[in-house]
């Protein structure tokens, strides 16, 4: 069921922003093709192009945010929640739905924005020199680490999306927590929201003065053993337990109040 409810998300939200995708790549397309002229009758339009331009990647990412809030908020804990709530589907999985096309809008947005100033900004060879660049700092990564190419990637990628996951989970908890009050529900939601973005930040603070202690206490993981790769993964772990206990948190929180908190009046 949970597949259906992707379709279903991907379905409502890519008409929204398929065309604001193809506009921003089309209004970069256009600049670059005006920027080539260098004839002053070509510089209004060149000027106007380009604040459309700005004005469309504004668009997209303030829309990626507030889509983001919106189909949790209206299909969840507002009237359109007694329709959803009548499918043989569980808090969870509406929440999982929300959560994965979320991320994957915004990724997308990332990703197209990337594009569209690769295409106003390229000249021949810049997209090699990128590449090259990147591809430096990859090995050097790999050097300091000691981890093998593609297993170093793929915690990257893993810990970027955690911590993505992360980010929207504690909206989502903000907003179930701010709908329990009968009345000011979006200030209360701004409230909550405040309260546990203090909360994260005091438990990173403590999280992080566990390696001053273990110094301390004369243990430390580079103690444990010299292998400079199971040094490396030893780090990671920590790095995404430390994620995925507050990540783990506001899904709790905001699955418990949808299962059994939960009030559409």
């Amino acid at each position: 069921m949970l597949t259906k409810l992707l379709k279903y998300e991907v379905k409502a939200t890519g008409r929204l922003f398929l065309p604001i995708f193809l506009s921003l790549l089309v209004f970069a397309a256009i600049n670059k093709i005006l920027s080539v002229f260098h004839h002053p009758t070509w510089t209004t339009p060149s000027v106007i192009t380009m604040i459309i331009y700005s004005i469309i990647m504004a668009a997209m990412f303030v829309m990626t945010f507030t889509v983001m809030i919106q189909r949790f908020h209206k299909n969840l804990l507002t009237d359109e929640g007694y329709l959803m709530y009548t499918l043989p589907v569980k808090s969870w999985q509406h929440i999982m739905s929300k959560l994965l096309i979320s991320m994957m809008w915004i990724i997308a947005s990332v990703i197209v924005a990337m594009l569209s100033i690769e295409i106003i900004t390229y000249k021949p060879g810049t997209l090699g020199a990128i590449l090259q660049a990147l591809a430096a700092i990859y090995k050097q990564m790999i050097g300091h680490f000691g981890a093998s190419d593609y297993f170093l990637l793929f915690e990257l990628i893993l810990g970027g999306l955690m911590t993505l996951a992360s980010c929207i989970l504690i909206v989502y908890a903000s907003i179930a927590i701010g709908h329990l009050f009968a009345r000011h529900k979006i200030l209360s939601s701004l409230g909550a929201f405040i309260g546990l973005t203090t909360l994260s930040q005091i438990y990173l603070v403590l999280a992080f003065q566990v390696p001053r202690i273990a110094h301390f206490a004369d243990f430390s993981l580079f103690n444990i053993t010299s292998n400079k790769f199971i040094q490396s993964e030893l780090i990671f772990a920590c790095g995404f337990i430390l994620i995925a206990i507050p990540c783990a948190a506001y899904f709790a929180v905001t699955n418990y109040i949808l299962s059994r908190r939960l009030n559409l009046e």
